[in-house]
């Protein structure tokens, strides 16, 4: 799977309606992108890579939160209690990747079902083999062989042993960890690339971390069919019973 960076670039400008000159890779970004190689590994997992826009081009503000939470909570940009608001939460999280190549896994999510024994791989999530990521959530002790019904701890051991294992075979790109799609991408590259992701009613996690590595976790998901605006933040351990997760591989 070859990483064709002009190719993803023209096609943001043409979703986003952006002319030929907008910048949308910082320079750190664009040389890390040429040491990139074609990886059969990769494509098993169901990565692509995508090129989130830079600030300058594409700046979190009214005419991107209108375009892409058009069906947001109403409380979307009001300051929470002990908390800022969820327009500026997702910001600040998300300019840590403006400009950067993050690669994201397309993976089909299922429509839930009573009992969370769904598989991701196929929209009704009835093959346990779909799941490219099978063989690691049980490495990582996620007895229930699926992506729900997990905690922050659970899934920070599935990443700390893929990582583990795709470094010590030579299989991660340099500069690169595996992590969850963090949210802003999920909605960015669902609402260009994506629609399907929109299809079903399976929320999915997402998280950002502060700068004391602390993570703040959000669900994330559809208010409507092809909608990808539902975000609410998750604080109990019963919250966590209806998420899956979608996983990218972002710079270190």
């Amino acid at each position: 799977m070859g990483v064709r960076v002009e190719e993803r670039e023209a096609a943001l400008r043409e979703a986003l309606g952006l002319d030929a000159g907008a910048t949308l890779l910082g320079d750190e970004a664009r040389e890390r992108a040429k040491q990139l190689e074609p990886s059969e590994h990769l494509y098993y997992f169901n990565f692509e890579w995508h090129v989130v826009p830079s600030a300058d081009a594409a700046p979190f503000d009214d005419s991107y939160v209108k375009r892409f939470y058009p069906r947001a909570p109403r409380d979307f940009a009001h300051e929470r209690l002990h908390a800022p608001s969820y327009r500026d939460a997702i910001a600040a999280g998300h300019s840590k990747h403006q400009g950067q190549l993050i690669a994201v896994e397309t993976t089909a999510k299922p429509r839930y079902l009573p009992g969370n024994r769904q598989f991701y791989g196929t929209p009704y999530g009835f093959d346990a083999t779909a799941d490219p990521f099978a063989v690691y959530l049980g490495r990582a002790g996620m007895t229930n062989g699926t992506r729900f019904a997990h905690n922050y701890l659970s899934l920070r051991e599935l990443f700390r042993v893929v990582n583990e294992d795709w470094r010590a075979r030579g299989l991660l790109p340099a500069g690169y960890r595996l992590t969850v799609c963090p949210p802003a991408v999920f909605n960015l590259i669902g609402n260009l690339f994506h629609p399907e992701w929109g299809e079903t009613e399976t929320l999915e996690l997402g998280f950002y971390r502060d700068d004391e590595g602390n993570a703040t976790c959000f669900a994330v998901g559809s208010n409507a069919p092809g909608d990808f605006s539902y975000i609410s933040e998750v604080e109990l351990e019963t919250d966590w019973t209806l998420l899956g997760f979608r996983t990218a591989l972002v710079p270190e």
